[in-house]
C-alpha cells in the first residue's frame, strides 16, 4: 500500500470508528461498527488503486460510512422496532461540505436528465418503499419497476464517472 494512502487512511480510521460506533448505539443496532469501518476504508483504498479521483478521502469515508450505516439500518430493522438515528441523515462536517455540494449539483443535473416517470421511480424508492409498493402506487409491474430503477440507477451513476 501507499505508504502517503495509508498514513491518510490512519487518520481518517477514528473520525469514521466514532460516527459508526454513535450510529450503533444510537439504532441498537447487533453487529460491529468496526466491520463497516474496515469495508469503508478498503473501498476507499481500492478506489484510489483504481485511479478514481477523490478530492478528500475524509469527506468520501464519512459520506460512504453514513451510507453503509443506513444500510445496515434498513437491512435489519425488519422485525425490529426502534427509531432511525435523525442526526445521521443531517451528519456534515466542514471536511465534507464542498465535495456533497459539488456532488449534489451533479446529482441534481443527472436526475434532470432522466425521464419524469424513471425520477418518480428514483424518489419513491429513495423513501424507502418496496419494489411492491411503487408497483401498486405506479401501476407498474415489480419487474419493471426493478428493471426501470436499475437502468436509471446506471445511467445516473455514469454522471459520477470522470471518464
Amino acid at each position: 500500500m501507499d505508504k502517503a494512502l495509508e498514513i491518510e487512511l490512519a487518520e481518517i480510521r477514528p473520525k469514521v470508528l466514532a460516527l459508526a460506533l454513535k450510529f450503533f448505539r444510537a439504532s441498537h443496532l447487533d453487529g460491529d461498527p468496526e466491520d463497516v469501518v474496515q469495508d469503508v476504508l478498503l473501498r476507499l483504498w481500492v478506489a484510489r488503486r483504481d485511479g478514481t479521483k477523490v478530492r478528500s478521502a475524509e469527506a468520501w469515508a464519512v459520506t460512504a460510512t453514513k451510507n453503509a450505516c443506513i444500510s445496515l439500518w434498513r437491512k435489519n430493522r425488519q422485525g425490529r422496532s426502534g427509531e432511525f438515528p435523525e442526526w445521521l441523515t443531517d451528519y456534515k462536517d466542514a471536511s465534507a461540505s464542498l465535495e456533497l455540494s459539488e456532488t449534489e449539483r451533479i446529482a441534481e443535473k443527472a436526475m434532470e436528465r432522466l425521464p419524469a416517470g424513471t425520477q418518480r421511480l428514483l424518489q419513491l424508492r429513495a423513501t424507502g418503499l418496496s419494489l411492491d409498493e411503487i408497483a401498486s402506487i405506479t401501476g407498474r409491474t415489480k419487474g419493471g419497476v426493478k428493471s426501470s430503477i436499475s437502468a436509471a440507477r446506471h445511467e445516473f451513476m455514469k454522471s459520477f464517472d470522470p471518464k
